[in-house]
């Protein structure tokens, strides 16, 4: 389908619906639209679907997710049963003693490591507790003194939120409805919700510029031209709604903007994936490894991929991930492979096959991690979520309250903003 140009005497609709994003969000308002026979196109301003599901499979021997790649809260999360259908492979099995935590100077054993996790699940337990106070506080404000374990506490819940604790709400961040049930996928996340989108009409390499809410319509204007549509679903991430790189015209849209989006910003996520000539974790159990120096330098928690290649990878958050990105991609790896030589010693360089790095920061599509509540904020998170925006709606991870900073969360919304639209804005025009 090519972009046309809306008549400009008649106002010509080219389409009931564009939907701006071709990410888990706007695939699955497409999906919705869809199957209520609603006609729709996705723009997508990359030369890929996915958004921020996307499996390499170019920078390193073995595939690997640059993006998401867990299926959390599995038990209940809608993407499972894509995975079935379109036979992705996951692990579902539960593991214990999972974690392999080296500090200062040893790995610890079981007992404790099992000590130092205690305090990481005390964290957590702590900030959902405050999840039922009327006030709000950040989350580094509510959490227990961890002790000699503060630093690797601090680095897991700045991996959660993408954002350091003193930054992020606790009482937002509580919200999150964690089922606890969470299962990587094995041939790759963004793989599966690539897939997921065969059939659509998905228009890659068109950014979209300019919605203007009109009578009875929008119009879009993109780098491909100008159309008009009965509806728009914007599905891009808060920072780049932040960014202006899309312009609003007058209308509720860009009054919810103003008002609310500056509120549940993106942070900063960061991955460097170490490919290795053999496996130098022995322990099948293990999916983490923790290596803290010791000295209240930041930890680095690397995940042991669970498919049998011989791949660590480095996860990074808040300042940390900003700071290294913006001493480029090479100081990236030279941090990931430093933290990995401090427990495995320096021959483990001579292991090294290839690195991989992300650039979601500096990504113009995506402009960072993913979204998180300001402290003092939540309450108005819901605001955002259940304002009326008319013809323009927004979906996408930053509007699933329960099941925010995550893929089916962005998927769900995708749905049920598309369901909404189809019943009540499209029934009524």
């Amino acid at each position: 389908m090519g972009i046309r140009r809306g008549s400009e005497k008649g106002h010509a609709l080219t389409v009931d619906v564009v939907i701006v994003g071709a990410g888990a969000a706007g695939i699955g308002a497409g999906l919705e639209l869809a199957e209520r026979g609603v006609s729709c196109v996705i723009l997508e301003a990359a030369e890929r679907v996915g958004g921020r599901a996307f499996t390499d499979e170019t920078s390193l021997p073995y595939r690997w997710d640059q993006g998401c790649h867990w299926l959390h809260c599995a038990d209940v999360n809608p993407l499972v049963a894509w995975a079935d259908r379109l036979g992705a492979s996951y692990i579902s099995e539960i593991r214990s003693n999972h974690f392999a935590i080296w500090s200062g100077s040893e790995w610890l054993d079981d007992e404790t490591a099992a000590v130092a996790r205690s305090h990481t699940v005390a964290a957590f337990a702590a900030v959902e507790a405050f999840g039922a106070s009327e006030a709000d506080r950040p989350i580094s404000g509510v959490i227990p003194d961890a002790g000699r374990w503060s630093a690797p506490v601090r680095h897991i819940l700045t991996l959660m939120a993408s954002e350091d604790p003193e930054r992020v709400s606790a009482k937002g961040y509580a919200d999150y409805e964690d089922t606890g049930v969470n299962w990587p996928v094995l041939s790759g996340y963004g793989d599966l919700v690539a897939r997921m989108a065969a059939g659509l009409p998905v228009r890659l390499g068109v950014a979209v510029t300019g919605i203007d809410q009109l009578a009875g319509r929008v119009r879009i204007e993109t780098t491909q031209g100008t159309l008009d549509a009965r509806a728009v679903v914007v599905t891009a991430s808060t920072n780049v709604l932040l960014s202006g790189a899309i312009r609003f015209g007058a209308g509720p849209a860009r009054d919810v903007l103003k008002d609310f989006v500056g509120d549940v910003p993106c942070g900063a996520y960061e991955k460097v994936a170490i490919a290795l000539r053999r496996k130098i974790v022995a322990d099948e159990r293990k999916l983490f490894c923790m290596i803290d120096p010791g000295d209240g330098s930041s930890p680095v928690d690397f995940q042991i991929v669970s498919s049998g290649e011989p791949v660590m990878i480095a996860h990074m958050a808040g300042d940390l991930a900003r700071g290294l990105a913006a001493e480029g991609r090479d100081a990236m790896a030279d941090f990931a492979v430093e933290r990995l030589a401090l427990a495995f010693g320096d021959d483990v360089r001579k292991e090294i096959v290839a690195c991989g790095v992300t650039g979601w920061g500096a990504n113009p599509f995506v402009r960072g991690g993913y979204s998180y509540a300001r402290p003092g904020t939540a309450d108005r998170w819901q605001e955002l979520i259940a304002a009326d925006t008319g013809n323009v709606a927004f979906a996408g991870e930053a509007l699933s309250r329960q099941w925010q900073a995550t893929a089916h969360g962005a998927y769900q919304s995708g749905r049920d903003v598309a369901a909404r639209l189809a019943a009540h804005v499209l029934k009524a025009a």
